[in-house]
C-alpha cells in the first residue's frame, strides 16, 4: 500500500513543511533544564532489507536514499518521502552533529520522544543503545567528545501482525476506523548535557486534603535535594530532602487546580549538580457522594472534593499533513482551546500517548485528559458485530486460554511488554494535573486479565480514576459502568449495578465537507447529515431527549465522537484540515451548559 499523499493542509501546514526546524518548542516541561538543543529538521535516510534477524546486528548502510524532515513519519507528507516500511525492511537516519563548545567533553543525553517500532542508535558507528515500543520516550548517552557525532538510528516496524502496541494505525490500508501507519521517528529528537548527578524524575502529589504537596524525586545517585515550590504571590516555600524518598512541601498559600483555574505552581528541584524546572498542580479526583446522596445513589466524580461531570470528546490525535505528530505546537493548543470554548471540559486521548508538551498544555488550560492504554492484540469483534455486543450488552470471559489466543495475547512476551508499556505510561504521565482517569482496554481490543490489570495500575498510581473495560466485555470491575452506543438509543445503567455510569463513546455524527475531506477511499459515521444546520438539529435531539435525562440516572461522564475528522473519519465535530466548525458553536455550547445544569439539579441541594 503507498500511503496516501493528501494535498489537505491545516492551517500550520508551512510550520510542518518548511520551518527548517519543526516543532522546537522544549519537549519536556516536567523536568526542564537551561541547556539543550533541538535536532528536529532535515537527516538523511535509507531504506533496506532487513539481513539479520536482529537490528541491533544490523550494519548502517554506506549510502543513503535521500532526506527526511523528522520528526515526521516515514508514511507522511510532511516527511518529505511519504512511503511505507515493510516489515522486511529497515529504515536507517543519519546526522552529524556539531554540539555546543561549552558542551565539550560533557555527558551528552540523545533523546527521542517516540520512534515505532524497534529503534537502535549508534554513534561513530558504536552501539549506543536500543529500545522497542512505538509510544514512549527514550534516551541513549553519547561519547564524550569535541568533535562531530555522527548518530545513525535504525528502526523496525512489523505493524500490528508483530504483536505490538499499535493504536489506531492500520496493518496496510486505511479503513474504517483504522488510519495510516507510522513508522520511525515521529516525535522530537534533542539533546541536552548531563550533570555527574542528573536528576531523572520529578512527581508531585497533592495531599487529599489540598495543603500541600508531596514532592518525589529521582537522581542518579542518592543524594540531598532542594525543593522550592513558588506560590502566586510569588514567595517560595522551600523543603529538603533526600532523593528516592517523598519531600513534604505545605504552602501558605492553597490555589487549586480546576478547568476554570488552572493554576500551577512552579517547582524548582537542586542537588549540587543539577537544578530543574517543573510544574504541579492542586487537585484530587476520587469517586464519592455528596451530602444528602444515599448509600444506593451511584458516587460522583469528586474534583478537590466537588461533584463534576466529566465532559471529553474523543481526541484521535491526526492531522492530514503529519500524521499522529503535530505540525506545530499551535495546532495542539488549537484543538483543546477549542473543545473548551465549545463548553467541554477535558479529551478523551484515544489508544496513543502525544507528545509531553500536549499534556502541559491541557495543564495550562485546564481540560481534563481521560488517558487511554495505547492497544495491542486483536479486536474480539469487529464493527458488523459490534452493534449486537450494544444491543445485548453481551459479556465475555477474559480469563481462559482460549480467550487469550482470540484476543491475541497468546504470548507471555506480548503480555510482558503491553504491562511495561502501562507502567512506562503511567510513569511518564503521572505528572500531570491534567490526567484524571486511565483506560485500560477498549471495546475488547487485546483484552485479557482486567481485573488483574486494574490492580496493578492502582498500585502504580492511585490518585487517579480507572475505566477498566471502555465500551464493553465489561468484567465488573473498575470505577465506572462503561458503555459506548452508536446508531442505538442511549440508555440507562443496569438497576443492580450501583456503579456510575461513563458513556464512554457515544454519537458519531459524520457531515462530508466538499473541499475538506481526505483523498483516501470511503467515508465513515453513523448518522449522516447534509449540512451544518441538520448535523446542529440532530445533536440538540440526541442531547435534549437522550444523554441530559440521564443525568437522573447516574452519568457521570461522557465523550462524544469526536473532536475532529481522521481520514476517511468524517464524524469530528472540526473538519480533518481544522479549518471548519461543522455544527453551530453557540447551539453546542448552550447544550453542554443544559447537561452540566441537569447533572447539577441530580444531586441532592447543598
Amino acid at each position: 500500500m503507498k500511503p496516501v499523499a493528501t494535498e489537505l493542509r491545516t492551517p500550520w501546514a508551512d510550520e510542518a513543511l518548511d520551518a527548517e526546524c519543526p516543532l522546537a518548542n522544549y519537549p519536556r516541561p516536567q523536568l526542564e533544564r537551561s541547556e539543550w538543543c533541538c535536532l528536529n529538521g532535515t537527516w538523511e535516510y535509507a531504506i533496506r532489507p532487513s539481513s539479520v534477524a536482529q537490528l541491533l546486528h544490523e550494519r548502517p548502510p554506506e549510502s543513503y536514499d535521500g532526506r527526511i524532515r523528522v520528526p515526521f513519519a516515514l508514511e507522511t507528507v510532511a516527511s518529505g518521502v511519504t512511503r511505507e516500511l515493510l516489515p522486511s525492511e529497515t529504515l536507517f537516519y543519519r546526522r552529524v552533529i556539531e554540539f555546543d563548545e561549552a558542551w565539550t567533553s560533557r555527558r551528552i543525553a540523545l533523546n527521542f520522544e517516540a520512534v515505532d517500532y524497534r529503534a537502535a542508535v549508534w554513534a561513530n558507528g558504536v552501539l549506543v543503545g536500543e529500545h522497542r515500543g512505538g509510544y514512549l520516550p527514550f534516551s541513549v548517552e553519547l561519547p564524550a567528545t569535541s568533535e562531530p557525532v555522527e548518530v545513525v538510528v535504525g528502526v523496525r516496524d512489523p505493524g500490528p501482525a508483530g504483536g505490538q502496541q499499535y493504536g489506531k494505525q492500520a496493518l496496510s490500508t486505511p479503513k474504517e476506523i483504522w488510519y495510516t501507519p507510522t513508522s520511525g521517528i515521529w516525535q522530537t529528537v534533542w539533546a541536552e548535557p548531563l550533570p555527574a548527578n542528573a536528576i531523572t524524575s520529578v512527581n508531585t502529589t497533592s495531599y487529599a486534603e489540598l495543603g500541600g504537596f508531596s514532592v518525589l524525586v529521582h537522581t542518579e545517585e542518592p543524594c540531598r535535594l532542594e525543593v522550592a515550590v513558588e506560590s502566586p504571590d510569588g514567595t517560595q516555600t522551600i523543603a529538603h530532602g533526600r532523593s528516592g524518598r517523598p519531600i513534604e512541601v505545605a504552602l501558605p498559600y492553597l490555589r487549586p487546580w480546576t478547568p476554570d483555574d488552572p493554576y500551577l505552581y512552579r517547582v524548582e528541584v537542586s542537588n549540587t549538580d543539577d537544578k530543574v524546572t517543573s510544574w504541579a498542580g492542586l487537585r484530587t479526583v476520587t469517586l464519592g457522594r455528596v451530602k444528602g446522596q444515599r448509600r444506593m445513589d451511584r458516587p460522583v466524580i469528586l474534583l478537590n472534593g466537588e461533584p463534576l461531570l466529566l465532559n471529553a470528546p474523543l481526541d484521535q490525535g491526526y492531522w492530514p499533513e503529519s500524521g499522529m505528530t503535530a505540525p506545530c505546537d499551535e495546532a495542539l493548543i488549537f484543538d483543546l482551546q477549542q473543545m473548551k470554548d465549545l463548553g467541554f471540559n477535558g479529551v478523551r486521548k484515544h489508544v496513543k500517548v502525544e507528545s509531553r508538551r500536549f499534556y502541559h498544555h491541557a495543564d495550562r488550560l485546564g481540560m481534563l485528559v481521560i488517558q487511554d492504554v495505547v492497544n495491542g492484540g486483536r479486536p474480539r469483534v469487529g464493527i458488523p458485530r459490534s452493534r449486537a455486543v450494544m444491543a445485548l450488552d453481551l459479556q465475555t470471559r477474559d480469563r481462559s486460554r482460549r480467550g487469550l489466543i482470540a484476543a491475541g495475547r497468546g504470548s507471555q512476551q506480548n503480555r510482558d511488554e503491553f504491562e511495561a508499556d502501562i507502567a512506562g505510561m503511567i510513569n511518564v504521565l503521572r505528572g500531570h494535573p491534567s490526567v484524571a482517569m486511565w483506560v485500560i482496554f477498549n471495546e475488547g481490543w487485546g483484552q485479557y486479565h482486567t481485573l488483574r490489570l486494574e490492580r496493578m495500575v492502582r498500585k502504580l498510581d492511585d490518585t487517579r480514576l480507572i475505566d477498566s473495560a471502555s465500551g464493553w466485555f465489561d468484567q465488573r470491575g473498575g470505577d465506572f459502568r462503561s458503555r459506548h452506543r452508536y446508531v442505538l438509543k442511549l440508555k440507562r445503567p443496569p438497576r443492580r449495578d450501583r456503579r456510575p455510569l461513563l458513556l464512554s463513546e457515544f454519537g458519531g455524527y459524520s457531515l462530508s465537507l466538499e473541499g475538506h475531506l481526505w483523498e483516501g477511499a470511503g467515508r465513515f459515521g453513523y448518522r449522516f447529515f447534509d449540512n451544518s444546520e441538520q448535523l446542529s438539529k440532530a445533536l440538540a435531539k440526541l442531547y435534549r431527549d437522550q444523554l441530559i435525562p440521564l443525568a437522573k440516572h447516574g452519568l457521570r461522564g461522557c465523550v462524544y465522537t469526536q473532536v475532529s475528522d481522521v481520514e476517511i473519519e468524517t464524524n469530528g465535530l472540526l473538519s480533518y484540515d481544522r479549518k471548519v466548525l461543522k455544527p453551530d458553536a453557540e447551539k453546542l455550547r448552550a447544550l453542554n451548559t443544559e447537561l452540566y445544569r441537569a447533572f447539577e439539579k441530580a444531586l441532592p441541594h447543598r
